[in-house]
């Protein structure tokens, strides 16, 4: 379904008034009812003590000549991409992306000059720009997070309640009993510690690359950690225990965010990975990788492998029937099929059934928030159980995040 102007401002209206309601619980000041929801994003309770976490916006990367013919890569796959989508370009149903991408016009228009140098200087401090809206952080919320520090202060205990949770999941860090023993405690851990001892248990160094500029992340004696990195870590460890080590596996992820699951996918001993997204955010996906991962391993849209044994294949959503000869143990969605279209959502589980030989992971909420007039998001299992071809083999609440759900199906 195609939207015209009038009902895509009304939506683009109704998208920014639901967010600033959602935002109006981390103000300083906040109603009974808003502190109460505030406190239940953060799944730890600190008990009478006042629990805080040191917050860090990352210093601004200069761009090197490495920054620079990286960007060069990504814009010669850019307009590989542009070529191959021609008209289905503007053939999406409505959804939250296409609200999102109507607020990154001026990576549209850095894409659009195809110069390297200008667009190596943005993507190394991308968290302080529109591109990394919905992804990361983006530049309006770069701005608050500058200029509110009772906002700084909550999302720097928000990113240690992650690491906390991530601990508990990994068996670094026993979980809490609010029926007996000590409870409220774990909050407080020292975070250099926490970090210490999830590397210890996961069997190796858990610091980030330090590639965020620009990003709010909390400083450690061992790194600098953000909500998503804590996310991706533990997704990364998941996907791992649910292949119960087969190798070699191939596992694709639809809608990947900056590419984090997929760099500690690498880390955690994967070496076939596909990335499917819109084709200006692999963009953002090719950077992240390729600062962090070896060249040689990371193939995007319109190249040839130079390993096609060990390719993280970077690919554009429009082009997913190029892949219809692959076969995948594991296809991945995490938080992101909800802010698709129904069609959307339908087309990707039809395509899934035909290249996955293995199992299909959902890690999404099942809210469905309106972010329209007349619009709202989508339930995954609803689908599933609409257009059939998947059977349901595990269901449980996904560790770090209240309200979100990990699935995964079989395909039939």
């Amino acid at each position: 379904m195609r939207m015209d102007r009038r009902s895509l401002l009304t939506g683009a209206r109704a998208l920014v008034l639901e967010a600033s309601t959602r935002l109006r619980w981390m103000l300083p000041y906040v109603t009974r009812v808003e502190r109460q929801r505030r406190r239940r994003v953060i799944q730890h309770d600190p008990g009478r003590r006042s629990a805080s976490a040191p917050g860090v916006i990352v210093a601004d990367k200069t761009p090197t000549q490495v920054d620079v013919e990286i960007a060069g890569r990504l814009l010669g796959a850019y307009r590989a991409t542009a070529d191959a989508a021609g008209p289905a370009r503007s053939a999406r149903g409505s959804d939250v992306w296409m609200l999102i991408t109507a607020q990154q016009s001026r990576f549209a228009s850095i894409l659009a000059r195809g110069n390297p140098h200008e667009l190596a200087s943005y993507l190394c401090n991308v968290s302080r720009h529109d591109a990394s809206i919905g992804i990361t952080q983006g530049r309006e919320e770069h701005k608050r997070i500058r200029r509110d520090r009772a906002y700084r202060d909550y999302l720097a205990l928000m990113a240690k309640d992650k690491l906390v949770s991530l601990a508990e999941a990994v068996g670094a860090l026993p979980v809490e009993n609010p029926e007996q023993g000590s409870y409220g405690a774990s909050i407080h851990a020292d975070l250099d510690e926490l970090v210490v001892r999830i590397s210890e248990r996961l069997g190796f160094d858990i610091a980030p690359p330090d590639i965020d500029g620009g990003l709010f992340k909390l400083r450690t004696a061992h790194g600098l950690f953000g909500e998503r990195d804590a996310n991706a870590i533990f997704t990364a460890w998941l996907l791992r225990s649910i292949l119960r080590g087969a190798e070699p596996a191939r596992i694709c992820e639809i809608g990947a965010g900056s590419g984090r699951v997929a760099y500690w996918s690498r880390r955690l001993g994967s070496n076939s990975y596909t990335i499917v997204d819109l084709p200006h955010v692999n963009a953002v996906q090719g950077y992240y990788l390729l600062k962090s991962l070896p060249e040689d391993s990371i193939v995007l849209y319109g190249e040839q492998p130079a390993r096609s044994d060990a390719a993280f294949t970077v690919w554009p959503s429009h082009a997913v029937g190029e892949l219809e000869g692959r076969e995948y143990d594991l296809v991945l969605n995490q938080d992101s099929m909800p802010e698709m279209s129904h069609d959307t959502v339908e087309d990707y589980l039809r395509w899934i059934r035909s290249v996955c030989r293995g199992v299909f992971v959902s890690i999404n909420h099942e809210s469905k928030p309106a972010y329209g007039a007349g619009f709202a998001q989508v339930s995954v299992p609803e689908i599933i159980r609409e257009i059939g071809g998947f059977e349901l083999q595990e269901r449980y609440p996904y560790w770090l995040r209240r309200g979100y759900v990990v699935e995964v199906y079989r395909t039939l």
